[in-house]
């Protein structure tokens, strides 16, 4: 009898001692004050976790300090960004430096009216032309004449006029049209424009070249 009530005491003690580690383990959530869980249920948050979180609101770090700090930063540019944008443009005016090897004419060849020209000319010309051979050649050196007359009108002293037309057929294969010349960026200039009908395509360039 005694051997059995020796055997039993280890045992007991053992049942003991993990409930007394399960109940630590069930009571490790802390005890929340009524306070608490009353202003989580007025705000309408029930989960455990939120009520948590208002008991023991998280403690800061130095990594988070520092991308705070950022955002804070980047909000900062966007705002000047956005108030500079808000300001009026303030534009200005350097004038260009010719270089001492250049020309530098009084008056300078004027682009846009002989570019307005070309845009309602091409189209008028070709209207309804069928390709030919014999006719795109002599079609072409009469559109180059009555180009360089129009631009002649207002052409400044000293410059001269070379265009060039050029007139084929169209069809399936592309065509690539270069130039190729010693040009003064300062002085001189041209006029490009391009048109294309049902048979024939058409490109025609005007250069208005400055001479001393």
């Amino acid at each position: 009898m005694d051997r059995r009530r020796v055997s039993l005491v280890p045992a007991r003690v053992t049942e003991k001692r993990m409930s007394i580690s399960t109940r630590g383990r069930t009571n490790s959530i802390p005890l929340l004050s009524k306070a608490t869980i009353e202003l989580a249920r007025l705000k309408g948050r029930a989960s455990l976790g939120n009520v948590l979180s208002e008991a023991h609101p998280p403690s800061f770090t130095f990594s988070g300090l520092l991308v705070a700090k950022r955002l804070t930063k980047n909000l900062k540019e966007r705002t000047a960004l956005r108030i500079t944008a808000k300001k009026p443009a303030v534009t200005k005016i350097i004038n260009e430096q010719v270089p001492p090897f250049c020309s530098s004419p009084p008056q300078k060849f004027c682009t846009f009216p002989v570019q307005r020209f070309l845009e309602e000319y091409l189209p008028d010309k070709l209207k309804g032309v069928s390709y030919g051979p014999a006719l795109a050649g002599r079609l072409a050196k009469e559109m180059s004449e009555e180009i360089k007359e129009f631009a002649k009108v207002d052409l400044p002293p000293r410059y001269k006029l070379v265009c060039i037309v050029t007139l084929g057929e169209r069809s399936n294969e592309d065509a690539l049209l270069t130039s190729r010349a010693l040009w003064d960026s300062h002085a001189d200039t041209f006029v490009s424009h391009c048109y294309e009908n049902g048979t024939v395509f058409c490109a025609a360039s005007i250069f208005a070249v400055y001479c001393e």
